[in-house]
């Protein structure tokens, strides 16, 4: 009776999931290569090498030359460094066109990391990868394709764990494990051939699809995760934030000025991102990273600089178990790999699309064609 119905409950959980599943992999897929995908659109991420430790990013100089490139109309938002938010080690300065109001676009000004060039600008809206990507992260659909999402990533983890469950032989012998793990008939029928496929794929990828499918769900519902593992360079205190919002002095910070407060605590340090100050958010924030963080992606130190005060500053590091959520968007991410993130990336992303395209074969000759498939 329980293995009917975990048969029954995996082959249905698939069926709902296969055509997310799908768009999920084949997305995550072009996120990988994003780099390379915006090249082709924009030609503003020519392949270079990255910037050397020894020459540090003025980010101030990166903005007023952007400044130049654009419109006086140029609203800067903030800046992004190599291998941050997208593989390449081109840096970029982002902003609005213009005014909300007065129909701004996101605009990206590209950087080439060793001459400090202008390669390119574009507008990020316009671009199909931009679109791609946000698929992936919403379906398009805003906070309730981030909950799509989410519940599609915490499905696939039960799909494969029910998948071996339901895998697993019920005597375990050496051999009976190496032929269902490695043995794949090329002269069967095509039915068993799609069966054999399906549960080879399904149980070497099975631990990577757990793991892509809950830190999935984390990533788009960060707040489903406890609180004692979020991590701490999320969120600003309360407490912190009005102090940062409310407290005004006669004086200017620029992004030179913040950077120089940051690196005078964090000397090593080296600036992932940088948010400028704007109407709405009265303060910088940079992410730093010490070179071994955890969070790979945005790094495990974060601090907040007033845009008028140079002693009203907040710094918050990732430690102890909060490192477990920082850990969370590196993993997904791939970045956590290091040189494997692609090839990892790939194998993951693939093993998906085969087993959505093998797994809807087998529902459809199960309830469809009434023709069950030997277990």
């Amino acid at each position: 009776m329980l293995n009917k119905f975990i048969f029954h409950a995996h082959a249905w959980l698939g069926f709902i999931c296969s055509l997310f599943l799908l768009a999920v992999a084949i997305t995550g897929i072009a996120f990988a290569l994003s780099g390379p995908l915006l090249h082709i659109e924009t030609g503003a991420f020519p392949s270079e090498e990255a910037r050397s430790p020894d020459s540090p990013v003025n980010i101030e100089r990166h903005v007023e030359a952007a400044k130049k490139a654009t419109s006086a109309a140029f609203i800067p938002l903030g800046y992004i460094g190599g291998f941050a938010e997208i593989e390449t080690p081109i840096e970029m300065v982002y902003g609005l066109s213009s005014l909300p109001e007065q129909g701004g676009e996101v605009q990206i000004v590209t950087f080439n990391p060793n001459t400090d060039d202008i390669i390119d600008s574009f507008y990020l809206d316009r671009t199909i990868t931009h679109h791609i990507i946000d698929f992936h992260y919403t379906l398009l659909l805003g906070n309730i394709g981030l909950l799509v999402m989410a519940v599609v990533g915490i499905l696939m983890a039960i799909m494969a764990v029910l998948g071996i469950v339901m895998w697993w032989p019920r005597r375990f012998t050496f051999l009976v494990f190496k032929r269902k793990a490695l043995y794949l008939n090329l002269r069967a029928s095509l039915t068993q051939i799609n069966f054999n496929l399906h549960s080879v794929i399904g149980f070497w990828g099975a631990t990577a699809i757990i793991v892509w499918g809950l830190t999935g769900a984390f990533w788009s519902k960060p707040d489903w995760q406890p609180s004692w593992m979020l991590p701490n360079t999320d969120s600003l205190p309360a407490d912190k934030q009005a102090r940062l919002e409310t407290m005004t002095c006669e004086a200017t910070v620029t992004i030179s000025d913040a950077v120089a407060i940051a690196r005078e605590k964090f000397p090593n340090a080296v600036v992932l991102e940088a948010e400028f100050p704007v109407p709405w958010q009265p303060y910088h924030i940079l992410y730093l990273s010490n070179g071994n963080d955890v969070d790979t992606k945005d790094g495990d130190t974060r601090v907040w600089v007033s845009a008028s005060c140079k002693d009203i500053v907040h710094v918050e590091e990732n430690e102890g178990l909060h490192l477990v959520g920082a850990a969370n968007n590196s993993v997904h991410a791939g970045t956590s790999f290091g040189i494997m993130r692609l090839p990892i990336i790939l194998s993951v992303g693939l093993a998906l699309i085969f087993l959505s395209v093998t797994g809807l074969v087998l529902w459809w000759r199960r309830y469809i064609k009434s023709r069950v498939i030997p277990l």
